[in-house]
């Protein structure tokens, strides 16, 4: 049945989807499917299904943040969603990234205010290992800009990390710092589903460098490429029937 904010049915959503935040990127990854139907633009949250390589999927905008984004997947559960990609942007830590990688996630620190709720923080967020190999395998195939390691999940996006807590990060080689992974991983282990992510870095806060303007083809490109990645991923998981 309809859900609260995404107001379509269970024959509108397909088990494999998409996650993205940004509903413009929501609509952008739409036109590369066939058929792609609009089943629900409720508070923007953007919602489509159609075929990729004749496999059925659904593309869904989350909101920023964890609040929104555990909100939109729990009612994507409901609905008959099995097998979740996040689709996003980063903010590199690893002083060897910047503007223009692609970073797979393995895991995620969880600093956000919305998954201890769910489990208590000592509980670790962990991305699924079969989504993950098979994002980690079509990144490799494409010749990508890809890593793959443990990000960093923060509510604060203008709050910056103290430089001393910051440096601890880089001697554990965690990858990036976003919004959205841990939740992700979070509620889908809860919730028994399976969930993994990838991101276009956009700079690395580490090194205090965010994209300038002549850098914005290098974050495309980077866009482009997870955005492909994450599709072929969902397709293949479509095609073997994992759930």
């Amino acid at each position: 049945m309809a859900q609260f904010h995404i107001r379509c049915e269970s024959e509108d959503i397909s088990p494999y989807v998409i996650l993205v935040g940004n509903p413009q990127r929501a609509e952008k990854m739409s036109k590369l499917l066939d058929n792609a139907k609009l089943v629900n633009e409720y508070r923007l949250l953007y919602v489509y299904t159609g075929l990729y390589k004749g496999e059925r999927i659904t593309i869904a905008t989350t909101g920023m943040g964890a609040p929104s984004t555990a909100i939109v997947l729990e009612e994507l559960i409901n609905l008959g969603g099995k097998v979740f990609i996040r689709v996003g942007s980063a903010g590199g830590i690893d002083p060897q990234l910047n503007v223009g990688d692609v970073v797979i996630a393995t895991g995620s620190i969880r600093d956000d205010g919305t998954t201890p709720n769910y489990l208590r923080p000592t509980f670790p967020a962990i991305a699924d290992f079969d989504v993950t190999k098979t994002l980690i395998d079509v990144g490799k195939e494409t010749k990508s800009n890809i890593t793959y390691g443990v990000v960093i999940s923060q509510d604060a996006f203008y709050v910056p990390y103290p430089d001393e807590e910051m440096e601890k990060f880089v001697k554990a080689k965690v990858k990036a710092v976003e919004m959205e992974s841990g939740c992700v991983f979070i509620v889908s282990q809860y919730r028994g589903v399976r969930a993994g992510a990838l991101f276009a870095l956009d700079g690395n806060v580490y090194l205090k460098k965010m994209k300038p303007f002549d850098a914005e083809e290098l974050f495309k490109r980077a866009e482009e490429d997870a955005i492909n990645i994450g599709l072929e991923a969902i397709y293949r998981l479509s095609k073997a029937g994992l759930k």
